[in-house]
């Protein structure tokens, strides 16, 4: 059954492929360079010109930049060390970040060109960092064998392909969803919502849920991950039939202003709604965890009952500092249909400033395809785009296991997803600090819906101009 689901995984991926532009060519070249799909892979050869290889005696000292939780903490230093003792002579030194402060610092760090060699890259950011050649191109090292991508169908890696220039590899895929506390389902009489769930679904079990408040010694129902980001707009766009970015690559909304204002406005009257109700938590309690991690969710706390917006690569995370499993259902939608998207989780670029190109590439083709390295990874990033290294994680899964209840749900959302929209614009970080104020000045602030949506399009509109000059 989890093989079947795999292959789902696999096959139905194509979603991601929409934004690849001449990958067509470094996929025969990856064919033609041959090489090992075992964890042995990672062992290619390398001109010791480009900084490839340690020779005897020779120190390699790398570094490493990623955000995420304590767990992807641990489970990456771990692989790290995989990685160490098989290139001897090479040390990666790591630097951790939150989310809330990792952009800010790769933007000190590229300001004094002294990127770290390997850079842990955002969807929503990899298409800036390209286009300002920040990080390098990577197909000639698939070209030359470093980099192997036999075992990834293409569809699992395109994402990354920037204008022609191979800018990331995905280092996992996934997609959004929602985890309710079956404990507290159970306490109430209710069942886990279906992958078809609604916004009436929810509201109905927000509702239920908070009228045994007391009962369930919950603050409130709903965590409400995403709810007051632009992940939400991007949502509530697609049930409209538009995209909240243009497509075609400009720096500008999909929408004309009307047509978008009434969407937005209607999802931050929405909004300030649930959090009177208790149906989401306060946003002051979304920031701490925006700024603490995953680890920090109320949920785990037992104060709320449900978080919406959590990615699936995050699932483990979350169970684990919970102690528990807990059900997992997509995000809700207008109707039946999903809007939702399977997206690389992350990217791994190598820096432009980097003294070693070529070995930070070669420790990305150890995420990609070494066995050893993704026994220690977990498929925390998300479901890993190597079909051998997909099959070799599976194969240790405990039937009902988190790992397994992860692999399964990414392959059941995978035929009834929506296509990924283009990578994000240059102004996208700026215009996500926009958003956030906007939902805090009618959530907090008392500002109508209205108002908040005229200075946030106004202010948008300063940053496309910027970003486009």
């Amino acid at each position: 059954m989890l093989k079947k689901t795999l292959a789902s995984v696999t096959a139905l991926l194509m979603v991601l492929s929409a934004t690849a532009c001449s990958s067509g060519d470094a996929a025969s070249s990856s064919s033609d360079a041959g090489g090992s799909s075992s964890e042995t892979t990672s062992s290619s050869s390398a001109s010791s010109d480009d900084g490839g290889s340690a020779a005897a005696g020779e120190e390699m000292n790398l570094r490493m930049i990623w955000w995420g939780s304590q767990t992807r903490h641990e489970y990456t230093q771990a692989a790290i060390e995989v990685f160490e003792e098989k290139n001897p002579g090479v040390t990666i030194s790591p630097e951790m970040v939150s989310w809330d402060g990792y952009w800010q610092k790769l933007a000190t760090q590229s300001a004094s060109q002294d990127l770290p060699d390997i850079i842990q890259m955002d969807y929503a950011y990899i298409n800036q960092y390209a286009q300002n050649d920040l990080v390098i191109d990577m197909y000639p090292y698939v070209e030359s064998g470093v980099l192997n991508l036999d075992d990834c169908p293409e569809t699992n890696w395109s994402a990354g392909d920037i204008g022609g220039k191979l800018a990331g590899i995905c280092n996992g895929v996934n997609t959004i969803c929602t985890m309710i506390n079956p404990d507290m389902l159970e306490t109430v009489g209710a069942e886990a919502p279906s992958l078809e769930w609604t916004w009436d679904d929810y509201e109905a079990l927000c509702q239920t849920l908070i009228d045994h408040q007391s009962e369930l010694g919950i603050d409130y129902v709903d965590d409400g991950t995403q709810m007051s980001s632009t992940e939400t707009l991007i949502m509530a766009f697609r049930e409209n039939g538009m995209e909240f970015y243009n497509q075609d690559g400009s720096e500008s909304f999909g929408w004309e202003k009307e047509e978008g204002k009434q969407i937005i406005v209607d999802v931050l009257n929405k909004q300030k709604e649930y959090v009177d109700k208790k149906f989401t938590a306060p946003l002051a309690v979304r920031d701490e965890v925006t700024q603490n991690g995953v680890e920090s969710q109320p949920m785990i706390r037992n104060v709320s009952a449900m978080a919406v917006g959590i990615w699936s690569n995050q699932i483990l995370a979350v169970s684990n500092a919970a102690g528990h499993s807990f059900e997992i259902t997509t995000y809700p939608g207008e109707t039946a249909e999903r809007y939702q998207y399977i997206k690389p989780s992350q990217f791994f670029s190598v820096a432009s400033n980097s003294e070693y190109p070529e070995m930070a590439v070669k420790f990305i083709d150890g995420v990609t395809n070494d066995i050893d390295m993704n026994m220690e990874l977990k498929a925390e990033r998300g479901v890993p785009i190597s079909s051998v290294v997909q099959d070799a994680l599976v194969e240790t899964y405990e039937e009902g296991s988190v790992d397994q209840q992860i692999f399964e749900y990414v392959g059941q959302v995978s035929p009834i997803a929506k296509d990924i929209f283009v990578p994000q614009p240059k102004a996208n970080g700026a215009i996500g600090t926009l958003v956030g104020n906007m939902f805090k000045d009618v959530i907090n602030n008392g500002m109508s819906a209205e108002d908040a949506f005229e200075s946030f399009y106004s202010q948008a509109q300063i940053e496309f101009q910027m970003t486009s000059a």
